[in-house]
């Protein structure tokens, strides 16, 4: 028996969504999906080591094409 219908056998309500909606203000940048002020707080290094990553394989890239 699947969950919905032994839910709405005991007439139980549905499952709430787990899923928290983030509201604009706590949104770094109004426009953006992401990253909320929470994320960024909480990884602070996250686009400093992004980045790094990201020039490392420019130039490993670089290298193997000389």
């Amino acid at each position: 028996m699947g969950e919905a219908k032994r839910r709405k056998e005991l007439e139980l309500p549905p499952k709430a969504s787990k899923q928290k909606k983030v509201s604009r203000e706590e949104r770094l940048f109004s426009w953006s999906p992401w990253p909320t002020k929470y994320q960024m707080s909480r990884y602070p290094y996250a686009p400093i080591v992004t980045m790094a990553l990201g020039l490392i394989f420019l130039i490993w890239g670089f290298e193997l094409n000389s």
